[in-house]
């Protein structure tokens, strides 16, 4: 793919408006200084002493902030935040990044979803530890339901695209109930034209009328739920196919190291990437494909071309260690410039 078309792609980014919706959560890194952990009076453990933290909007909100990095002119955040203190710190950092507020709902009945990233440092590098997951594990009230049911017909009519980003594994726990995916793929089915995308890491067999991205095992678990390990290829190739057979859009495939398949008019293709040289962190890889993908289909870019571009703004965001990375366009045309440019199958 050349650097000219590629540009051609990105200068049309500016004009783009880009709803996405799901859940948002808060992406918060504790830094805790291994060598200051002192013995707690209370309790037989240690206890640790964070040093500083950091914060990023997460899942939904990694999406959005790919998009604002990579210059998409206006981006709405369709969700609903608690009315809590991870729901104003939230909010700021949407509000710091330019998200348009126009389709949040704020309510008391949920909480606001965290990820809490303990990152130990001892002088030298941050290793990240367990993870603490803080989410709604109860059925999204009817009133909140109704809430993002009502508006999506004016997003559906304003955005030049929509992401879907079907983040909860417990069912009608979130943004996207059965309901309001139903919802969507009526929308789908009455606007073919729109580019419309869902990304869910449980459900992804479940979206009709829409492009689907997943990784190689979510696509293959939809059709072998009980597949363990990591899928062959024509197992990969059997699902990817599938999904596209029941869509009738196009269909993204990532397999880390060894690219994006795609799936579409131009038959199956596999879009190499580059071997990315560790330390990488792959936290966020999706969603800054998903922002990839998309602004580019929405610029005019075929399934084919936009994988590429997708592909190099991962091996971007996946060299930021210890935070929730976006790419930029800069970034991206750098990472062209030093590794994708010689991917042979891609000069054109």
């Amino acid at each position: 793919m050349e650097r000219k078309r590629i540009v051609e792609i990105f200068s049309r980014f500016r004009d783009l408006k880009i709803a996405v919706i799901g859940d948002f959560v808060l992406d918060k890194y504790l830094v805790i200084d291994t060598r200051l952990s002192e013995p707690s009076l209370e309790t037989p453990h240690m206890a640790y002493q964070v040093v500083a933290s950091r914060q990023y909007p997460g899942a939904s909100g990694t999406i959005t902030n790919n998009l604002a990095a990579l210059g998409a002119g206006g981006v709405y955040a369709v969700t609903f935040i608690g009315n809590d203190g991870t729901g104003f710190e939230l909010k700021r950092e949407l509000r710091a990044r330019g998200i348009k507020f126009d389709y949040i709902t704020e309510t008391d009945e949920m909480i606001t979803p965290s990820y809490v990233k303990p990152m130990m440092w001892e002088g030298g590098r941050e290793e990240e530890s367990n993870r603490l997951d803080i989410k709604n594990f109860r059925n999204t009230p009817e009133r909140l339901e109704n809430a993002i049911l009502s508006r999506l017909d004016d997003v559906f009519e304003k955005a030049d695209a929509v992401i879907i980003l079907d983040q909860m594994v417990e069912s009608n726990c979130g943004v996207i109930t059965g309901k309001v995916r139903e919802r969507l793929i009526e929308l789908g089915s009455r606007r073919s034209k729109k580019i419309i995308y869902a990304d869910s890491r449980s459900k992804i067999h479940m979206f009709r009328n829409m492009s689907v991205k997943c990784n190689n095992f979510e696509a293959c678990r939809a059709f072998y739920p009980d597949l363990n390990g990591e899928p062959e290829m024509d197992m990969v190739l059997e699902c990817g196919n599938r999904l596209f057979r029941q869509n009738g859009k196009p269909v993204f495939v990532t397999m880390g190291k060894n690219g994006i398949m795609t799936f579409g008019e131009k038959g199956t293709i596999v879009v190499p990437t580059e071997d990315v040289p560790g330390p990488y962190d792959i936290c966020g890889a999706g969603d800054s494909v998903s922002a990839a993908v998309v602004s580019s289909l929405a610029a005019g870019a075929d399934e084919v071309e936009a994988a590429f571009i997708g592909n190099m703004a991962a091996a971007v965001t996946i060299r930021k260690l210890g935070v929730t990375g976006t790419a930029s366009l800069e970034e991206v045309l750098d990472t062209y410039d030093g590794w994708f440019r010689r991917t042979a199958p891609w000069q054109r």
